[in-house]
């Protein structure tokens, strides 16, 4: 009896105890609740993807398809989002986003780091300068007074206008362009858009008018202390989705026009393109730099200008032949332009 009892207490304290987790399940299990939850794991892989489709456009060396050009434009604003998303990934213990969106992390700023890195700039005294200003005249909407006094205040010994029309270059001569800077050529001009002009204080000798692109990219020579300097009024059309092969081709053309072309240059406007843009580093390939990025005292965010629209694209530049330094960017309001100005120093021959 005292036998039978002592099985039978046995079998009914293992049938009242549950069975042992293994080991193996039970880490398993703790590894799979990681903070968050599903949906804000989700919500991460989400905003990753973005980082990771946005930094392989940048890599993409072609941008002439939508919507590649459209969205390439904003790659330095990816570089805060892709800081955010690794360190909340690595945080919340998802690991391989983490290393993901912290590869990208550091493509992106490789990418924009250069821009804050200052340039040799202009040795104080130096020979062979020219001060260049381009400016947009939103649709020849500007206050041309307010660019001939900007012309004075920058001492420019150049002026660069798009978007110039019939009525934008009265106004211009009303204020007295003429009086400060007496030679100019332009092209185009009458209504809207396609209109571009150049004005010198100096002679612009073989001009070139030629109606190569859908808006007007005038080009002249200016003597600088003996040195002739091939200066060109840049404004290709945007980017629109249903006119990037435009937009690509006429980037194209300006790039091999450029090269083409044995002179020193400086070609300066509304390139309707960022650094970011594969078409815009097309155009500086080897030979050309951009002042901005030479310059190297950060972004110059020039479009759009406006009180409820913030600035976030640097469409504005002035591109110089490698051999070329440059000084004192000056990013600038025109008041009833929807772009702003940009005057720089350039340093023809070191």
């Amino acid at each position: 009896m005292t036998g039978d009892s002592s099985t039978m207490g046995e079998i009914g304290a293992s049938e009242a105890e549950p069975p042992a987790t293994p080991p193996d399940v039970a880490s398993t299990s703790t590894r799979r609740k990681r903070p968050g939850g599903r949906a804000v794991g989700l919500g991460l892989w989400v905003l990753g993807g973005v980082v990771l489709a946005m930094t392989l456009v940048r890599a993409v060396p072609y941008d002439g398809v939508t919507p590649l050009a459209q969205v390439v434009g904003v790659t330095p604003w990816v570089v805060p989002l892709a800081l955010l998303v690794a360190a909340a990934a690595l945080v919340l213990r998802r690991r391989l986003l983490a290393i993901l969106c912290g590869v990208a992390l550091v493509a992106q700023v490789a990418w924009v780091a250069p821009f804050f890195v200052p340039g040799r700039g202009i040795e104080a005294g130096a020979q062979g300068t020219l001060r260049v200003l381009t400016v947009n005249a939103y649709f020849g909407q500007a206050d041309a007074a307010a660019v001939v006094r900007m012309v004075h205040e920058q001492d420019a010994d150049v002026l660069a206008v798009v978007e110039l029309t019939a009525a934008f270059h009265d106004r211009l001569e009303a204020a007295g362009i003429e009086a400060v800077m007496p030679h100019h050529v332009d092209a185009k001009v009458g209504t809207g858009s396609p209109g571009s002009g150049l004005w010198s204080r100096t002679a612009l000798t073989d001009p070139d008018t030629s109606e190569w692109s859908t808006f007007a990219m005038p080009a002249a020579t200016v003597d600088v202390d003996g040195t002739p300097v091939r200066v060109t009024a840049v404004h290709p059309v945007p980017p629109l989705p249903e006119i990037t092969g435009v937009w690509h081709q006429e980037m194209a053309d300006l790039a091999r026009r450029a090269h083409d072309d044995p002179l020193p240059q400086v070609l300066l406007g509304d390139f309707n393109a960022t650094y970011d843009h594969a078409s815009f580093r097309a155009v500086l390939g080897d030979r050309f730099h951009d002042a901005t990025r030479t310059a190297g005292h950060g972004l110059n965010l020039s479009w759009p200008v406006g009180e409820r629209v913030p600035t976030f694209l640097d469409l504005d530049h002035v591109v110089v032949d490698a051999g070329m330094r440059v000084d004192d960017l000056d990013s600038l309001v025109v008041p009833g332009s929807d772009h702003r100005a940009l005057a720089v120093t350039v340093q023809v021959a070191p």
